[in-house]
């Protein structure tokens, strides 16, 4: 098994910083890079406005700063993508664009109504990727 890149979607709840955790290690162990993700689920009408723009960006730098840290404080090479985009579409479809070789990500994400036990999105993602999938718990 050869892991060089490694797709890590995070939406900054509890759940999706245990995947970052797990990534690390995959990452340490197999001497990959990680591509951070976070999906920002933009309304059309909104899209343009400069207030909302504003507040989307502050919102994905909050999200993906405590990730980034444990990235940094461990060393791992990575990359950052912000997308807007669902994230049920977005994950899968970058894996294959980026052509990573595996998927790190949370059993549920910080939306309580997306699924009881294993949420919507990583439901999806499990059933669409083009890799390997890793869910944490």
């Amino acid at each position: 098994m050869d892991i060089q890149k490694i797709l890590l979607p995070v939406d900054g709840s509890v759940h999706s910083l245990r995947a970052v955790h797990e990534a690390v290690l995959f990452a340490k162990i197999f001497k990959a890079e990680i591509l951070l993700l976070h999906c920002n689920e933009v309304f059309p009408n909104l899209k343009m406005k400069e207030d909302y723009v504003r507040e989307v960006t502050e919102h994905a730098n909050k999200v993906l700063g405590p990730a980034r840290d444990i990235l940094q404080d461990n060393g791992i090479r990575y990359m950052e993508r912000v997308v807007d985009h669902a994230p049920t579409e977005a994950i899968s479809e970058l894996a294959e664009r980026e052509k990573v070789d595996m998927i790190v990500m949370a059993t549920r994400g910080a939306n309580p109504l997306q699924g009881l036990l294993l949420g919507s999105v990583t439901q999806r993602v499990l059933k669409t990727a083009p890799c390997r999938v890793l869910v944490v718990r």
